[in-house]
């Protein structure tokens, strides 16, 4: 039987290198990296990074949302249904679940 010796650490180190990425900045938004920067001791690679983690989940979301017309026929469809399921409520039944549910009372 033979064995192969694996160092994981090498593995490791390897996997986590950043491949280079080329990003076109305006000259403003380079100057406030560059403050950035500075001011933190980070290097710009860094706060690249930590900036695209933050925020590509936020964009990506508001990019691939539902346009207002849908969502509007979305809530149209919903109209009316608390009280299909619970029956009609009370303006004061209304307003008291509201006050509980913000612990108003």
């Amino acid at each position: 039987m033979d064995y192969i010796l694996v160092d994981l650490g090498a593995v490791m180190k390897h996997a986590a290198q950043p491949s280079p990425t080329s990003v076109r900045l305006s000259d403003d938004t380079r100057k406030i990296l560059d403050e950035a920067a500075r001011l933190t001791r980070r290097s710009r690679s860094y706060l690249v990074e930590e900036t695209l983690k933050q925020f590509l989940p936020r964009i990506v979301q508001k990019e691939t949302r539902p346009a207002a017309e849908e969502r509007i026929r979305r809530l149209k469809e919903l109209q009316g249904i608390g009280a299909r399921l619970l029956g009609p409520k009370t303006i004061e039944e209304i307003d008291a679940n509201i006050r509980q549910i913000r612990g108003d009372d």
